[in-house]
């Protein structure tokens, strides 16, 4: 039994001690905070510190490398600051900041310990782009912490660093200073979504959410009466909600749950009604009596969402944009054929809502060549038919997908990072309390997708065990995406199911498969019997008319005598009803 207690001791200290490494800017206040980062693990084969023991950290002025080297390089930085060779510059008692690129992570990170550096920061080389730190072969030498960050965030702070000395702090913060509470991201439920269709939010049975977070103490002295209150703003500035929970003692190295399933919890969220616009719930954490926390950029975190009749998305919405802003890009490292994003709605009033189309992103990398110019996104809404009730269930799969509805979209030029909208061939009225299954898909291997990485999903997907953006790869689908910390930024467009007017009622669904293909396709349509179907080009042009005969709602259609390129099929059923959908010859 002692074994046992001891693993289980050493899982929570791991995940406890992990709970506060962090990147911390610390000066100028342009700089400060809390930075998104990888870290060179001794786990993996270096010599440098483990993070996860605690009180393990550098903090100091940051400085670029020199090695002399000539040249840009294809971001535009001197390849002298990539610090593949031996340094020129002095670097005693300071953080080097180099450039990835060309060479080893362990080369890089031994060259600015040469140099006297104390610690390393990696700037990426593309935004949003996270890869594992190998140690190459001098990694195992290297002493002194080496983290890498984001290419945005390190060139915003190289950017600073010309106007004056920039301090960092980088290690695991834990026993560092006498009073130091917090949270973070990954241990705190926010809203469950970014985007709230009003239709779905009536009032409070229809929409709600539980609140909650775990307060840590980072600090070397236990805290009696620690507090967390929680409030949330409507669009109008109000404050709606406004509970705290008190009297929480934390001992030193500890930490406390407030959520539902504890004994001290917060009231669940909802309203009477919920005019439309941007709400936002902040979570503050104070010690007893007042007492100055030593470390305050932890007390509090804010997550906003916003109820309005079109969007539907797990990411955040841009209070410019009024849509989801994708901050990075990602690919599965070991595709070889296909590669989707997806996002999953099941509401009990589903059939207030139509769907029709989603918003996406996409990049490629500059080195590869290749741009998006023409590029092809698959645009797919399934039935997600398998019965499970949420993730631990033993039926929990993805084997029954049934398509409802498609389209294509085709990049009109070389939109790198834009969000986009591609339409699906009919708007399709939503069924109540049906799972579903929205995807953009490539095939492109040099194509990676947009995710939005400031919204942790974390403990919303832990504690609702509700699947919420999967991504399926060579066929194969991940409940969890990436991991619930960085949900996609994809986005499903709806529109009022009663806006459909009675020409769309007259309307059926229609698909064709395989599409795209080189010949034969099935066309599958809601009807049965003889069926008219009329064959356009992009311009409008008819290229064929053809009888047709449906049987079981199928019939096969051969693509003999059209060129390669996509075509608008047109079928008209005995009674009148129709359907419309995209067939993509190649």
């Amino acid at each position: 039994m002692k074994k046992l207690l001891l693993s289980v001791s050493a899982l929570f200290f791991v995940a406890y001690a992990s709970s506060q490494v962090i990147c911390k800017g610390i000066s100028p206040a342009a700089i400060a905070g809390n930075y998104t980062f990888t870290w060179s693990d001794p786990a993996g084969g270096w010599g440098t510190p483990d993070f996860l023991i605690p009180n393990t950290w550098v903090e100091d002025t940051l400085m670029l490398v020199e090695d002399g080297t000539p040249g840009t390089n294809p971001q535009g930085n001197p390849i002298s600051q990539e610090g593949c060779f031996p340094l020129t510059n002095d670097l005693t008692g300071k953080i080097a900041v180099v450039f990835r690129n060309t060479c080893e992570f362990g080369d890089k990170a031994i060259n600015a310990q040469n140099a006297g550096a104390v610690g390393v920061i990696v700037v990426n080389r593309n935004p949003g782009e996270w890869i594992n730190m190998g140690p190459g072969a001098q990694g195992a030498n290297v002493t002194i912490p080496v983290v890498m960050l984001d290419f945005t965030d390190g060139m915003n702070i190289i950017q600073e660093m010309a106007n004056g000395p920039v301090v960092m702090f980088l290690g695991n913060k834990i026993g560092l200073n006498p009073n130091d509470a917090g949270m973070t991201a990954s241990t705190t439920l926010i809203p469950k979504q970014g985007a709230v269709v009003s239709f779905l939010a009536q009032n409070g049975s229809e929409f709600n959410f539980d609140l909650g977070t775990r307060i840590y103490n980072f600090g070397n002295q236990a805290q009696a009466n620690v507090s967390l209150n929680a409030t949330v703003t409507d669009p109008s500035g109000n404050v709606v909600y406004n509970n705290t929970v008190n009297g929480l003692n934390i001992n030193a190295a500890d930490s406390v749950d407030v959520d539902p399933t504890q004994a001290n919890a917060l009231p669940q969220f909802s309203l009477a009604s919920y005019p439309m616009g941007r709400y936002t719930l902040t979570y503050t954490i104070d010690l007893d009596n007042g007492t100055p926390d030593d470390d305050p950029s932890d007390n509090s975190a804010s997550y906003d969402f916003v109820v309005q009749d079109s969007l539907y998305t797990f990411a955040n919405v841009d209070v410019a944009t009024g849509n989801a802003v994708p901050n990075a890009h990602y690919r599965p490292s070991t595709n070889n054929a296909t590669y989707s994003i997806c996002t999953v709605l099941k509401d009990a009033n589903a059939s207030r809502i139509a769907a029709t189309g989603l918003h996406f992103s996409a990049t490629t990398l500059a080195a590869s060549g290749v741009t998006l110019d023409g590029e092809e996104i698959a645009l797919t809404l399934y039935k997600w038919e398998d019965n499970f009730v949420d993730l631990n269930d033993a039926n929990f799969g993805f084997t029954i997908l049934n398509q409802v509805a498609g389209g294509f979209y085709y990049y009109p030029s070389d939109l790198q990072g834009d969000l986009v909208y591609g339409a699906f061939d009919q708007a399709v009225v939503l069924e109540d309390n049906v799972r579903y299954l929205a995807c953009a898909q490539t095939v492109n291997l040099d194509v990676y997708l947009g995710f939005e990485s400031s919204r942790d999903h974390t403990w919303n997907y832990n504690y609702y065990a509700q699947p919420m953006s999967p991504i399926e790869s060579d066929g194969a689908y991940f409940a969890a995406g990436f991991g619930a910390d960085v949900p996609n930024a994809l986005v499903l467009r709806v529109i009022d199911a009663n806006s459909i007017g009675l020409d769309e009622a007259s309307t059926v669904n229609g698909m064709a498969y395989p599409n795209p293909t080189a010949n034969n396709i099935d066309l599958t349509i809601d009807g049965e019997g003889a069926a008219n179907v009329v064959v356009t080009d992009i311009a409008g042009k008819i290229v064929s008319t053809r009888a047709i005969n449906l049987v079981n709602g199928t019939s096969n259609y051969s693509l003999e005598g059209l060129t390669n390129g996509m075509y608008i099929f047109n079928v008209t059923l005995e009674n009148g009803k129709t359907a419309q959908f995209n067939v993509v010859k190649k």
